[in-house]
């Protein structure tokens, strides 16, 4: 018994440390993949020449368009807004990326539930059922497909059916989700240029203003 013990004991030290190694891989993995994020938020926003006002609006403007059913269009209209709402341009059609490949499936998907929902409040027809609708984003909006086939015109015309279908449904509901997104957006990011700016009051700001 005493022998089986001491040859276990190693054994189980191995695995730990193995166990250790990946969790601290996967740790660098995760923290290589945010750092381009990380230092876009740090060097492009924080350290952006603008008053924090403009730079907190431009991102609540651009997470705001992110949720219109939209996809295609997001960065002509977030141009077409800032050329009437005094906005840092650079940051606001930069925010507009929040809806990409990767989130089109969950911005989408809970605009067209809460949309449906209300319509259906409001005793209006609603088109395809949820779970239709859920067959429709995934397999049209998942960010396999849209990589795959982002530059045909088999998608375009996909993504036009399904506009046609649960367009309605998903601009309402894109209206108050984003809104309510816009509104935390800007809150947050109002309080982070403040904060970072009287915590480093000597950075150096770049980047000109845009109006």
């Amino acid at each position: 018994m005493q022998s089986n013990f001491t040859l276990a004991g190693p054994s189980r030290k191995k695995t730990t440390t193995h166990n250790q190694t990946a969790a601290m891989t996967d740790k660098n993995k995760i923290s290589s993949m945010l750092r381009p994020a990380k230092n876009f938020i740090k060097f492009r926003i924080l350290h952006i020449d603008d008053s924090p006002h403009r730079i907190a609006l431009a991102v609540a403007l651009g997470i705001f368009v992110a949720y219109m059913p939209i996809v295609g269009l997001h960065i002509l209209l977030m141009i077409a807004i800032t050329c009437f709402i005094k906005v840092n341009r650079f940051v606001a059609i930069t925010s507009v990326w929040f809806s990409n490949p990767l989130t089109f499936a969950l911005i989408y998907y809970p605009n067209y539930l809460l949309g449906r929902a209300i319509l259906s409040l409001l005793k209006a027809p609603v088109s395809a059922n949820s779970y239709q609708a859920a067959e429709l984003i995934h397999q049209t909006l998942s960010p396999g497909y849209v990589v795959r086939n982002f530059h045909t015109s088999q998608f375009w015309q996909q993504i036009g059916q399904f506009l046609a279908q649960a367009g309605l449904e998903m601009f309402i509901g894109g209206l108050v989700i984003g809104a309510i997104a816009a509104s935390a957006a800007y809150a947050a990011t109002l309080h982070l240029v403040i904060w970072y700016r009287k915590k480093h009051p000597h950075r150096h700001l770049t980047g000109p203003k845009t109006e």
